[in-house]
């Protein structure tokens, strides 16, 4: 087990973790439509994009007058380490975080800094393209002990490092914190690629509905800082607390089935659920945060699994409207704001739902609602059969 110590987002809808909770719970989106040749795309487009000049001055705090010189990305990720950091941590845990030597940094993409491409005159020897050379090139710069630990995992990448940084916490004394960091941007290349394999739509996406037209690319940094089990009970001497919220337990899972075609009983999802839920009771779960993907299939295989795993009673709620498909950025931002909802007592709405489009029985939450229960269980599935589950909950002091 491990505790929530630390957050931020960074998005089109806000800068902060309350700000992006905030306009999930409003209802808002940041999804626009853009014309043919913008960001030197060939045709229109619709995204959820966040304005340049705007993550240049995110980034400006931790990189100071470099700040233009560097590539989105790494604005990207330097604006939101300084976002979770400056927003949520106590002046106690800001101190422990950079003079500790027991800190895992874990770096979560699946493009990485691919826009540098556009750069290079040779091949591809530059490291700039390699998603490990920004990790260690930072915490050189904050003159971090260690080597970053990098993860790669397209749709289910947020989920599977939460799970790698309880390990990391719990496998041994080496680490006391876990801080992880995902940052996913978009230019011609993911766009273009998305475009060409059919998942991009040229309307607002509709989570779960019938109505839903594949998907929209979105662009999104989320940070989540933890503290293991012994360390946070030591902390809690030094800082308050206002809530505790534990990662209780998690599952990774594949099942054998074409990258565009998911499993019809969802029994991978299955497994993953069954071994995520051990750690809490289906009567104190407030409610499921389910992540969208570009493949409309998967909404009903998210149905299936979630009906079989007789979890029918309990809602459903997804962002994908919110911020558009972020890739492993997603599955840390939606953890993050579930984490949020379980503080204040609520359950966030699904923006773009109306009629069921899927054949499990399964609970959708369309209007922001409260709940007195204890725990959520968060499920990510993706091409090539992944699928992941973790459950988090609010404790007692």
């Amino acid at each position: 087990m491990m505790y929530k110590i630390g957050d931020g987002i960074i998005s089109p809808l806000g800068s902060t973790t309350l700000e992006n909770y905030d306009a999930v719970r409003s209802g808002a989106t940041g999804l626009k439509s853009f014309p043919a040749g913008f960001r030197g795309v060939p045709f229109p487009y619709v995204a959820s994009l966040i304005n340049p000049r705007l993550l240049e001055e995110y980034a400006a705090p931790y990189c100071g007058a470099r700040t233009h010189n560097i590539s989105r990305y790494r604005q990207a990720v330097s604006a939101v380490l300084e976002s979770a950091v400056t927003n949520s941590l106590s002046e106690y845990h800001k101190t422990r975080l950079f003079s500790s030597k027991k800190v895992a940094f874990i770096f979560c993409t699946t493009k990485g800094n691919v826009d540098s491409y556009d750069n290079l005159t040779s091949d591809f020897s530059d490291t700039r393209l390699y998603p490990w050379h920004l990790a260690q090139k930072m915490m050189d710069e904050l003159m971090l002990q260690g080597k970053p630990i990098v993860l790669t995992n397209s749709f289910v990448g947020g989920v599977q490092a939460q799970l790698l940084a309880d390990r990391v916490l719990n496998a041994s004394d080496l680490y006391d914190y876990a801080v992880v960091i995902a940052a996913e941007l978009c230019s011609f290349f993911t766009i273009s690629g998305l475009n060409a394999e059919g998942f991009l739509s040229d309307n607002n996406v509709r989570p779960y509905d019938a109505a839903r037209d594949r998907g929209n690319v979105g662009e999104l940094a989320a940070c989540m800082i933890f503290a293991g089990e012994k360390t946070y009970k030591q902390d809690k001497k030094e800082v308050s607390f206002p809530t505790n919220i534990a990662y209780r337990a998690g599952s990774m899972t594949c099942d054998a089935y074409d990258y565009l075609i998911p499993s019809p009983t969802g029994e991978g999802l299955q497994r993953a659920i069954k071994k995520a839920m051990k750690s809490v009771s289906v009567t104190d779960l407030a409610f499921i945060n389910a992540q969208g993907t570009p493949v409309p299939g998967f909404d009903n295989m998210d149905s299936v699994a979630i009906q079989q795993s007789g979890l029918s009673r309990v809602p459903v709620n997804c962002f994908e409207a919110n911020f558009g498909h972020c890739f492993n950025a997603s599955g840390l931002a939606d953890t993050i704001l579930s984490c949020r909802a379980l503080e204040f007592g609520e359950v966030l709405p699904t923006l773009g739902f109306s009629k069921p489009g899927f054949t499990g029985k399964m609970k959708m939450a369309t209007v922001l609602g409260t709940s007195k229960k204890n725990s959520f269980l968060k499920i990510a599935t993706g091409v090539g059969g992944l699928n992941g589950a973790v459950v988090y909950s609010r404790t007692k002091n």
